[in-house]
């Protein structure tokens, strides 16, 4: 039993200089911190409390660990969850503009479920600058984000607060429609793809094959294609940093490999015979060459905004296609999903966790929020092709005569 009484020494009832004074029962084990109460009971508690974990383990949580700022805590947390420096920029604006006026003064265990509700009430209330309010988007992204930042408090090394103040808080969180529902038919896609300058019809097609993101497509390497296996490992995006062109992982760090189809490796291997490589090192290995596949007239890595000004933008327009937000190459990932999903005649469609690997999703709520809907098409599609397959035939029923 590791429980002291303060005021009488050990083994007796001498009173000690403390009798009379403060909490009069201390608890003291090693590798957690010594706290005092003003009941034995209490102070027992604690003390088997204590020692439960210890044997299992785990570090007993200590309360002044989240005596630290918000304000204080927020850069690190930002760094290390969000290495890439264009989301830290916008997840760094809207903290500053929603949260860290209410929060960033606070101790991280001074957050508490009511402050919480409060703020969320004048979240949903707060307007811009022009008297708008914020859109449905930006509240959503407000809210996870502090979520997020939350529960990195209470499970991460430093254990700042034990609860997450949002647990057990029902609230009503905008939510936005997720689902995409203007998926290109083959029949666009494989007029969209010719209409490409031929240098740049493969990218196209690796991004309508394969699924990937437009700035995956552009960092395609002859390191990624397995051609004995037919895979193609999703490792690299290109993207700009520092205002230079580089290969960084991609979205999320998220590396995958996925079903490499023979036409794409036929259009990637007649590209390097005409065009050749690009060697380039990443920043996730450093030291390492990548033959890259895909370069601009220059031999030089793509850049996003200029290859759709030169390539994309007059490729869809000139086959009728608008140009806009909502036409843009990631309608080749779009179409890609929805092949997956809906499988062929000779081939059953993917499962939800077979899209999610293949398209390099965080978590299968991505994937259902996006293409969760295709799946009940698909479905219905099957059911649909069942009673065209029996329409025509006529089982009797079977009465008490006939059996």
């Amino acid at each position: 039993m590791s429980v002291e009484d303060r005021w009488h020494h050990k083994g007796t009832r001498k009173r000690t200089k403390d009798y009379g004074r403060g909490k009069r029962w201390r608890v003291r084990n090693k590798g957690a911190r010594t706290l005092s109460f003003y009941k034995k009971t209490d102070a027992q508690a604690h003390d088997i409390k204590v020692n439960a974990e210890l044997l299992k383990g785990l570090k007993p949580f200590d309360h002044k660990a989240g005596y630290v700022l918000v304000s204080a805590v927020f850069p690190k947390w930002l760094k290390e969850r969000y290495p890439d420096p264009a989301s830290r920029r916008a997840v760094a604006s809207r903290f500053k503009h929603h949260i860290l006026p209410t929060f960033g003064h606070l101790r991280m265990c001074d957050i508490t479920t009511a402050k919480v509700a409060e703020w969320w009430a004048d979240m949903c209330e707060k307007t811009k600058p022009n008297g708008e309010t914020y859109s449905t988007s930006t509240l959503e992204l407000v809210y996870v984000h502090f979520g997020s930042f939350l529960r990195a408090a209470v499970t991460g090394t430093s254990k700042l607060i034990a609860v997450h103040p949002f647990d057990g808080w029902e609230v009503d969180v905008p939510r936005r429609d997720k689902r995409v529902r203007d998926i290109w038919e083959h029949d666009q896609v494989n007029t969209v793809i010719p209409a490409m300058p031929e240098r740049d019809r493969p990218i196209g097609l690796v991004s309508a094959t394969c699924g990937h993101r437009q700035g995956e497509a552009f960092a395609v390497a002859l390191e990624d294609v397995n051609r004995f296996r037919k895979e193609i490992t999703i490792r690299h995006q290109v993207k700009r940093i520092n205002g230079k062109l580089t290969l960084t992982p991609p979205k999320g760090g998220k590396t995958r490999t996925v079903p490499f189809p023979d036409v794409t490796a036929r259009a990637i291997t007649e590209h390097v015979d005409t065009y050749g490589t690009l060697a380039v090192t990443c920043t996730c290995c450093p030291g390492k060459t990548w033959r890259i596949v895909f370069t601009n007239a220059k031999g030089d890595l793509i850049e996003r905004g200029a290859w759709n000004e030169d390539v994309w933008h007059p490729a869809i327009e000139s086959v009728g296609v608008t140009k806009g937000a909502a036409n843009g190459m990631h309608n080749f990932r779009h179409y890609f999903a929805s092949r997956l999903i809906e499988g062929s005649p000779n081939h059953r469609g993917a499962s939800m966790e077979q899209v999610r690997d293949h398209m390099g999703h965080a978590s299968i709520k991505t994937t259902s929020d996006t293409y969760g809907h295709l799946f009940e098409q698909a479905r219905e599609r099957a059911r649909a092709v069942m009673d065209d397959v029996f329409s025509a035939v006529v089982y009797p029923l079977r009465t008490a005569e006939a059996q």
